[in-house]
């Protein structure tokens, strides 16, 4: 089910959904598992009933940010970008225009830990978090 923008999957263990009326059952076994599939059913219920869910339900990705920046990298090393370009091209100002690996290392390191992400990642894309 959709909203067009959010999913909500569902899984069928036996039988079809187009034979009518469904019987919809939730399971929660244990106490870890229990508050992210409760949010999972409020969502369920709001998206069957209204067709959309509001804002409060929708979910917040906490890593898109740097998953952006991942993509940026990835780009930028298909393209033949090296680490000093990447670095300037992500920080602009910050990066010195002189031995800029000594003069800013924490974003030499940030850069060589985002070019190691991004190669691991090219190297098979659609297993990544990029595209699940």
């Amino acid at each position: 089910m959709s909203d067009g923008h959010w999913a909500i999957r569902l899984d069928l263990f036996d039988g079809t959904l187009l034979g009518g009326p469904v019987l919809v059952e939730h399971r929660i076994s244990g106490l870890q598992s229990a508050k992210p599939k409760q949010q999972a059913l409020r969502q369920f219920i709001m998206l069957a009933q209204k067709g959309g869910l509001p804002r409060s339900m929708m979910p917040r990705e906490t890593k898109a940010a740097h998953w952006i920046l991942e993509l940026r990298v990835g780009d930028a090393i298909t393209a033949g970008a090296n680490q000093q370009d990447i670095a300037r091209r992500l920080f602009g100002g910050a990066i010195s225009p002189q031995r800029w690996r000594a003069e800013n290392p924490s974003y030499r390191s940030r850069v060589q830990r985002l070019v190691k992400r991004a190669r691991c990642l090219l190297s098979d894309p659609f297993a990544g978090p990029w595209f699940d």
